[in-house]
């Protein structure tokens, strides 16, 4: 099954786990690269105000939620009980079920301990799959030798978690020059596919605070209910300013 729901007038891609995960071993047999975007919440209120911003990810193959908040308007959990994509956390289910054809992953991400999280998930998820190359993007580095970095590898998936807002401009600007297959951008949602990787601190332990660690941990967890909560009052303000806005339009 795959449609799409209006979030705040920008499209997001409803799409089964099963189709989902035909679709990108579909991805990896294409020469021409192809481009997923998972959205966060940050992601679509950049791009309500800013042109440039929807513009390019109205240039991903697919733009999917990232975070469940993105579908606090639309039944997340009735679409996540009929296996429909809801979440990054999809990205886990591709990984287990790719083809196994030798395939290899290249990493682009915002420090060396978001680059080792992320491999530690990806082999987790699919121990086959070759790790080829990473990369710790900064702004002052030379973007031709970042592409002729990751070119060097010609990996079949090139996975990029960045500042959001700067890593799509990055993913679109350059996937033209790239040889990966597909890029799948997770910035702005990479936190919840990390968190599962993420181990109590050996000197927390020592000091005997892993309950209160933990307490940290949940009260994170309220602090996602609460974005949540904030994002579906502004997709309800966006729908009524629109719906006021046609409705003075009509009355003209």
């Amino acid at each position: 099954m795959q449609a799409s729901v209006k979030i705040m007038d920008i499209d997001v891609d409803m799409i089964s786990n099963d189709v989902l995960i035909k679709e990108i071993n579909e991805y990896l047999t294409d020469e021409k690269p192809q481009v997923i975007l998972f959205a966060s919440t940050e992601l679509l209120n950049l791009a309500v105000g800013d042109e440039s911003c929807r513009k390019l990810i109205g240039m991903a193959d697919l733009l999917l939620p990232g975070e469940e908040a993105l579908l606090s308007a639309h039944h997340a959990d009735v679409l996540k009980a009929g296996d429909m994509v809801v979440s990054c956390k999809s990205f886990g289910l591709v990984l287990e079920k790719l083809t196994k054809e030798d395939r290899s992953i290249y990493i682009v991400s915002k420090s060396d301990n978001d680059v080792y999280l992320l491999k530690e998930y990806c082999k987790r998820m699919q121990p086959e799959l070759r790790i080829v190359g990473s990369c710790v993007y900064t702004e002052d580095l030379d973007d031709a030798a970042i592409v002729n970095e990751i070119n060097s590898h010609v990996p079949d998936i090139l996975l990029v978690d960045l500042k959001t807002g700067a890593q799509e401009k990055w993913i679109m600007a350059h996937v033209p020059l790239l040889n990966a297959r597909l890029c799948i951008g997770i910035g702005g949602v990479a936190g919840l596919v990390m968190a599962q990787e993420k181990k109590i601190p050996g000197w927390i332990m020592k000091l005997h605070l892993d309950g209160l660690y933990h307490k940290i941990v949940r009260e994170q967890s309220v602090k996602k209910d609460v974005r949540a909560r904030i994002f579906r009052k502004k997709v309800v303000q966006y729908n009524n300013q629109i719906d006021g806005q046609n409705q003075k339009d009509d009355g003209k």
